[in-house]
């Protein structure tokens, strides 16, 4: 497994060279930017072909990944114009990730409509549908697009569904996203949850290591025991002793790592 930084919320005040610092400093392999906020890394699709070059070069010298991107494009709208400007939009970042070489891009389902007349189901085939041919064309550009479990679609059931709709193949992957504190079952276990759709995970994010809400040392044993070898991307609330936060978020995610290995 691989720790990553995920720039939002903690790092949305830093720019390049101090994203590279910190990860550097702090023992970060990887940075997933969260885009489309204005945030001061810059790191946007308005970048052109040789500002793109010249950020992937930067991060490379300093032996540091892009692992992703992390958009709020979502597919769920019923309004077809703001649905077809979100599949325009996770295009556009694609091409910014091929570009970069950060593998994939973060977006999400978000709301189901059933309140205003929407079936479930109906949202579900058109989050789907839509994926579809986003999937097709990531994998044209050797990228995937990352569907996170999020908002009203967290159920494995749900999830697998998706990615079934979407053609299940190289350009597509779920994200867990290890804030689904309702998805741990009544003996405070994550392992029905993982277990259910850790054929199609190909990206984690990962918030609190030490919230009691989430069972992240078991969750830390699960992956390891699929040998995981992807992205564990930390997502954390902002602080205003960041470095502080975060030197603890590392350490306690190596304390984790340090226990799994030892029983197994």
């Amino acid at each position: 497994m691989k720790l990553g930084l995920l720039t939002f919320n903690m790092a949305t005040e830093w720019d390049l060279d101090e994203i590279i610092e910190k990860c550097l400093d702090l023992g970060f392999k990887g940075v997933e930017f969260r885009n489309q906020r204005e945030h001061a890394h810059g790191v946007e699709v308005d970048l052109s072909a040789a500002e793109r070059q010249q950020v992937r070069k930067r991060f490379e010298d300093a032996g540091l990944a892009i692992c992703g991107l992390s958009t709020g494009c979502a597919f769920d709208a019923i309004d077809a114009e703001e649905l077809e400007m979100n599949v325009s939009d996770a295009r556009a970042h694609l091409e910014l990730a091929a570009d970069l070489g950060a593998g994939g891009v973060k977006v999400y389902g978000n709301k189901a409509h059933e309140d205003e007349g929407v079936s479930r189901e109906d949202t579900i085939k058109q989050i789907g549908t839509t994926l579809a041919g986003l999937s097709d064309y990531a994998e044209t550009l050797g990228v995937q697009v990352r569907f996170e479990m999020h908002g009203d679609f967290t159920s494995p059931e749900e999830c697998n569904r998706i990615i079934e709709l979407a053609g299940g193949g190289p350009g597509i992957c779920l994200i867990y996203n290890c804030n689904n504190a309702h998805d741990v079952d009544a003996d405070g276990s994550i392992e029905a949850s993982y277990r259910g759709v850790a054929h199609n995970v190909g990206h984690v994010h990962v918030h609190d290591l030490a919230d009691p809400a989430f069972p992240y040392l078991e969750f830390v044993r699960l992956l390891k025991a699929d040998d995981y070898d992807g992205w564990c991307t930390g997502e954390l609330p902002d602080s205003p002793d960041r470095e502080r936060v975060l030197q603890y978020f590392v350490e306690l995610w190596r304390a984790y790592e340090t226990i799994a290995e030892l029983e197994n």
